[in-house]
């Protein structure tokens, strides 16, 4: 089991909170978007073996955020936790921390980060750029 990353390069993205999928969240209703300037917007997987050394997957986690950001020229990041990558699943707690930390971690070093709405399946639009670059897959 690996850790799965789909980012792309997105002109813009709104999301709006649609329905609870997780008991233990409150109802929200949420509505954002990215700021001008376009955005990383990541899908990520967190697999359980992830958790046995969260340091590393934290750090790869953010080295290929980054990459990203940098070759497509953006300031902005969206995290998206998407446990349909892959069969596997770690449980959504733990999930949601290493989200929380890579967006932390990513704040700190100057990137702006909008979390989509923990445990909730959400309305979204975007405008995925057109490059190859703009669309990238990683499994590590």
């Amino acid at each position: 089991g690996e850790m799965k990353l789909l980012m792309l390069h997105v002109r813009d993205f709104w999301l709006k909170s649609h329905q609870r999928n997780l008991e233990s969240e409150p109802e929200l209703e949420v509505e954002a978007t990215t700021e001008p300037g376009g955005a990383v917007l990541a899908w990520v997987h967190v697999e359980p073996q992830d958790l046995e050394d969260r340091a590393a997957t934290v750090r790869k986690t953010l080295k290929n955020l980054k990459w990203h950001a940098r070759k497509v020229e953006v300031e902005q990041v969206v995290l998206h936790s998407f446990a349909h990558l892959s069969e596997q699943t770690a449980e959504p707690e733990a999930s949601r921390e290493i989200l929380l930390e890579v967006g932390e971690r990513l704040e700190s070093v100057g990137y702006k980060v909008l979390h989509t709405p923990w445990g909730h399946f959400n309305e979204f639009q975007m405008h995925v750029e057109g490059p190859g670059i703009a669309k990238v897959f990683k499994s590590f």
